[in-house]
């Protein structure tokens, strides 16, 4: 009985959608027919999706996006650290953090750079700073 009436509404919002899109049209895009105003678009959305640009703002909103990730990126441009030092921080283990640090790093937002046994995280922008003084 309930899988019926789910079937029913879902049936109903892809009717509703359809007549929601059909009006927009009618309103705003004038002269155009659902297919050319569905061509037209998805032309314009696998342009985006496939722009270097696009692919690259992604990956920095992505790394950003996570809570953790962005406090990390705040504290590396004051100080730069080491994992386990960031581990100790966040109270949580060194591969935690060296997952957050690793989609930082592929995002271009940080560079790690060996020294000894440890690998130093810098921001790249305060690592810039500290180049160019």
């Amino acid at each position: 009985m309930k899988q019926k009436n789910l079937k029913w509404i879902i049936i109903s919002y892809y009717i509703m959608t359809e007549d929601r899109l059909k009006n927009y049209i009618k309103t705003l895009e004038l002269g155009t027919t659902c297919e050319e105003f569905l061509n037209n678009n998805k032309s314009i959305l696998e342009k985006i999706a496939n722009d270097p640009d696009f692919i690259y703002e992604l990956k920095i909103h992505h790394a950003l996006s996570n809570n953790k990730r962005f406090l990390m990126m705040k504290i590396l441009e004051i100080k730069p650290m080491c994992t386990c030092a960031l581990a100790k921080l966040f109270d949580t283990t060194d591969g935690a953090i060296t997952h957050h640090l690793k989609i930082l790093e592929e995002a271009g937002l940080i560079i790690g750079k060996k020294q000894g046994y440890y690998t130093i995280y810098y921001s790249k922008e305060s690592l810039i700073e500290q180049i160019s003084i």
